[in-house]
């Protein structure tokens, strides 16, 4: 889920004619997108995850006004030939392989306009640059810097500017130990033995990438005309995406663009790389997969509401420009859907397909549903925890010390990570780490998890085998084998089951308080109180009971 944070003004003056709240809104909706939340003049848009071309208020507004057929089809941007140069040094290939750029001359910065800029650069970089992973940008008076520019990396010991929001030389540890910029994303240069800079032709840093740019070269104003924008990444693709999308911005703001010459080793390429695609699809299709009827004549008309421009036509098929910003559009049902978006979800009229049987949820999957909801009426929270886990959460710190490995399955001798060694076998450790978690909230915790474990099997046709669980785990102050008896009690009463207890001994609960759960001689669970060692294990101070009980066998029981 992806959200525009903007204003309802700054959508008005984007789109060319008068729109009010209530039209947004279902515009909105029948373009497949939501109007999150109204406060005011301030507005959320929630967007739909592939449309990267949508992030900004202005790529936004173009597909609105294309959607209500305010314009005429989809215009690229021009682009202007420019004289800048922008070199790859082969030291950032380790490092932070890629970097993209290109020029804005003639920008009115209104604060409104800075503001917009800010956000939609942090939105990017939280969303699609994977928290600046993938892909950071930085923006730079063009006025104050030479070209050409290089893009390098160097030893950290080499590396000292003015971080942006300051006005004092830092080396780059510095920045990476102290700066809040700098802190929060220094683990993207952990153990890199070199850090990248952006440099101009005089030698001044423009930036550290992905961390911070320098005050004095990334510090705009109202006053700002031109700029140089860049950005760098681990992927190619995505860096001229968002170049795309932000010379898109800048072109509607009613900037010049000029385009970029990036230099990298043997290899050269011009930055934005504006190139639309076209692509075939016939009316014939579009009725097929999305079960309508329309004409050629219809179809033509509907394409452009969604950003396409018709080329040409033959028979019925038509062949479609896709404008660069979409690389959402990798097939043709990519098209069609956009077609139906365009002809109306509302107006397709449903109809049931021509199928022999129809499908509905598996009995044990509406047991478990029941049960959910139940178990939430007793004010349990479900939680979901993880498949791998390690044996020392699993064994050792439940006081099961002596299980042999060739009681779970692990991941093997080789797996690098030590946290996530095996698969799990039983559910009330993972529920454990969640009290963990939060041993500093409000109690009681009172918890339950219905999930997969998998159990060994020395058949040699059949390794393993999954089966469902369920536990419940209450922690608070009174937690007593009475209480977590009272929850069992209450679920077998609710499903219409029968059980009775055998007194027994498990190294994770307490001795005499805890017993086997039987139906018709057969163990399905355990039940009783967690064992002191086993809370001191953890960390947890507050007592804690505890059922896990086999969902299959409890399901069978009903029948």
């Amino acid at each position: 889920m992806v959200i525009i944070d903007t204003t309802f003004s700054r959508m008005q003056e984007l789109i060319k004619k008068k729109i009010t709240v209530n039209q947004l809104e279902q515009t909105l909706a029948d373009m497949g997108m939501e109007l999150d939340d109204v406060q005011g003049n301030d507005i959320k848009i929630e967007i739909t995850a592939e449309r990267t071309d949508l992030i900004s208020p202005e790529g936004l507004a173009r597909a609105i006004n294309s959607y209500k057929n305010f314009t005429k089809g989809y215009q690229e941007i021009t682009i202007n030939k420019g004289d800048y140069l922008h070199v790859v040094d082969k030291s950032v290939k380790e490092v932070r392989p890629f970097t993209k750029s290109f020029v804005v001359k003639g920008v009115i910065l209104t604060n409104e306009n800075i503001k917009s800029l800010m956000w939609l650069q942090e939105k990017i970089h939280d969303t699609y640059g994977r928290k600046r992973k993938r892909v950071a940008i930085g923006v730079y008076d063009l006025n104050k810097i030479t070209f050409p520019i290089t893009y390098i990396a160097k030893n950290p010991k080499d590396i000292s500017f003015i971080p942006l929001d300051t006005n004092k030389k830092a080396t780059a540890k510095q920045i990476l130990e102290t700066h809040p910029t700098g802190k929060k994303y220094s683990h993207l240069l952990e153990n890199c033995k070199k850090y990248p800079l952006q440099i101009d032709n005089k030698g001044q840093i423009l930036s550290m990438p992905p961390i911070i740019n320098s005050n004095s070269l990334g510090s705009i104003n109202t006053k700002t005309t031109d700029l140089f924008v860049e950005s760098t990444g681990d992927n190619e693709e995505a860096l001229d995406l968002i170049m795309n999308i932000l010379a898109t911005m800048f072109y509607d703001w009613g900037s010049k663009i000029y385009s970029v010459t990036i230099k990298d080793q043997k290899t050269s390429s011009i930055c934005p790389s504006i190139n639309s695609r076209t692509r075939k699809i016939s009316s014939e299709y579009i009725n097929k997969v999305i079960g309508i009827n329309i004409s050629t004549k219809d179809a033509i008309k509907l394409l452009p509401k969604m950003g396409y421009n018709v080329l040409e036509t033959t028979g019925d098929n038509i062949t479609v420009s896709i404008p660069s910003i979409r690389t959402d559009v990798w097939h043709q049902i990519d098209i069609a859907d956009d077609v139906a978006r365009a002809y109306g979800y509302n107006n397709i009229i449903p109809t049931l397909p021509n199928i022999s049987t129809i499908a509905k949820m598996l009995p044990i999957n509406i047991f478990k549903e029941d049960i959910c909801n139940f178990l939430s009426g007793l004010n349990l929270l479900e939680v979901k925890t993880f498949a791998l886990t390690n044996d020392q959460d699993q064994f050792d710190k439940m006081g099961c010390k002596s299980v042999k490995s060739s009681e779970y399955i692990s991941l093997g001798k080789n797996t690098q990570d030590k946290d996530l060694s095996m698969v799990r076998s039983w559910l009330l450790p993972e529920l454990i780490k969640s009290l963990v978690a939060n041993r500093s909230k409000e109690y009681p915790q009172n918890i339950y998890e219905i999930g997969t474990v998998i159990i060994p099997k020395k058949n040699v046709d059949v390794r393993a085998v999954n089966k469902e669980k369920l536990v419940c785990l209450v922690c608070e102050e009174k937690a007593d084998f009475t209480k977590i008896r009272q929850i069992l009690d209450a679920l077998l009463n609710y499903i219409g089951v029968e059980c009775n207890f055998k007194e027994t001994n498990h190294s994770s609960f307490i001795d005499g308080r805890t017993a086997e759960i039987k139906i018709k001689n057969q163990t399905i669970g355990i039940i009783g109180e967690i064992s002191p060692q086993v809370l001191t294990n953890w960390g947890l101070a507050m007592p804690a009971v505890a059922l896990e009980l086999d969902l299959e066998a409890l399901f069978d029981a009903t029948k």
